[in-house]
């Protein structure tokens, strides 16, 4: 048995949900209707279609394209930390090879077993243990501390490789 404490900050959850967004198939559509809107801009200015007005549009099109969803992200990460409980107050994980992972926070606690965990991420600077589709323990790796080899290994021994993805 293995127990942390986790404070999440702002930081770590906007790396967790950079990584959530980037990861899907909408993520992946945004960079390339992005880069597209400065590529035609760039294309119809070579090509002699439009003149050097137009083109600074489109690039500022793409620029405020591309930019919006890592702004959007980080602003979502600074509010939730602020409201939510779960990170905003300091979290107490404990986990069991036998029980699972339990989360301990104010008079609160939840059970997770092994069955309900579906898959886990590794970010650059977190870890995101999943048990619904879109719903996630998100846990800081600098809070494992010198439990982290333990505890991922543990992780790993529950899931098979297959269902941890690794950044």
């Amino acid at each position: 048995m293995n127990k942390i404490t986790v404070h999440m900050t702002k930081e770590f959850l906007y790396d967790f949900l950079l990584f959530h967004a980037y990861s899907k198939f909408s993520g992946f559509l945004i960079n390339i209707l992005g880069l597209a809107i400065a590529f035609v801009g760039v294309f119809m200015y070579v090509s002699g279609k439009t003149g050097p007005v137009s083109v600074v549009f489109y690039l500022a099109a793409s620029v405020i394209f591309l930019g919006s969803m890592p702004f959007q992200l980080k602003a979502r990460a600074k509010k939730q930390v602020e409201i939510n409980p779960e990170y905003s107050n300091p979290v107490e994980y404990t986990f069991s090879d036998e029980e699972g992972i339990t989360a301990a926070f104010r008079e609160e606690e939840r059970n997770y077993s092994w069955e309900q965990i579906q898959r886990a991420v590794v970010t650059p600077k977190t870890i995101g243990i999943y048990y619904g589709s879109d719903r996630a323990l998100i846990i800081p790796k600098q809070d494992f501390g010198e439990q982290f080899a333990d505890i991922f290994q543990m992780i790993a021994r529950h899931l098979g490789m297959n269902r941890v993805r690794m950044r």
